[in-house]
């Protein structure tokens, strides 16, 4: 017997994301595994960067030094047609961590989900450019510009797969953590003010919802952040993104023991059969 293989979903939220940098150092710290990731939206961005450096210090460092006035300006990119943002500056963004690299570059196995508008269906992106992949798994539609890889043109996979347990077991995963970040939905103060685009959030919002429901129950474990209350805005305030971050190791924490004793089982079993196959040899 060898080692469960562990595979990673880590699912959508938008700003809500920076839970899932809490979970991976949770699991960092208490040495679980990785052996697999895939991620929507949010999740594919955080899970393709510790994919690429397979270092989540380095991920948080980099996120946290980025100030308001530079995280403006990844929005300050209009489009004229087919979203509000164009999201080539999203693009460079990626880049400025991933360094342009592809899936090839990768130190553990990883894709990112989307949906091509022109066939309905949802995609497992997992070749050439990783900034192209995750930009193409985050354009929200309306807020974001259709991303095109070769002739195709992509939008946020959390319309289909919110959160993509079932991607990761077919990638070979043994035992799935699946990482929800919409389960607790907070609604929004006064509704008559909102604009058509914070509209347009709160019923991504809900649909991402419902289909995660369906989707976690396939996964060995899960994890839900109460992050409902940390929007975009909050990613301009330091304070705000380190308590994102803290929400989601602190809700990873709860499922470590479960999983280090899943762990502990394999290992036991596994020196036995040792064992038993070294008497054997003696006969």
């Amino acid at each position: 017997m060898f080692r469960p293989k562990i595979g990673l979903a880590l699912g959508g939220g938008g700003p809500k994301g920076l839970a899932h940098i809490g979970v991976i150092k949770a699991l960092e710290k208490n040495n679980i595994p990785i052996d697999f990731i895939a991620g929507t939206s949010v999740g594919s961005l955080i899970g393709g960067f510790y994919a690429y450096s397979k270092n989540i210090a380095t991920i948080e460092e980099y996120l946290m030094k980025k100030n308001w006035l530079q995280i403006l300006s990844y929005f300050a990119d209009p489009s004229i047609r087919g979203g509000l943002i164009e999201g080539n500056k999203m693009e460079r963004f990626l880049d400025e961590y991933l360094h342009s690299s592809s899936f090839s570059d990768v130190k553990i196995p990883f894709h990112a989900t989307s949906i091509d508008i022109q066939t309905g269906d949802l995609v497992n992106l997992n070749s050439g450019s990783l900034s192209r992949a995750i930009r193409a798994s985050c354009a929200v539609p309306i807020l974001f510009k259709p991303v095109e890889i070769s002739d195709h043109f992509y939008l946020d996979g959390g319309l289909i797969s919110s959160v993509p347990v079932e991607t990761v077991r077919k990638m070979g995963a043994d035992i799935i953590i699946a990482v929800q970040l919409n389960k607790h939905f907070k609604s929004h103060e006064d509704i008559r003010s909102l604009s058509i685009q914070e509209i347009g959030e709160i019923a991504l919002q809900i649909v991402e919802g419902n289909i995660a429901k369906n989707e976690v129950k396939r996964a060995n474990y899960i994890i839900c952040p109460s992050v409902a209350h940390i929007r975009w805005h909050h990613l301009l305030q330091p304070n705000k993104k380190e308590e994102g971050i803290r929400l989601g190791e602190e809700a990873a924490l709860k499922i470590i023991p479960s999983i280090k004793l899943i762990l502990g089982k394999n290992k036991i079993e596994l020196s036995l059969h040792n064992w038993i196959e070294k008497i054997k040899k003696l006969f």
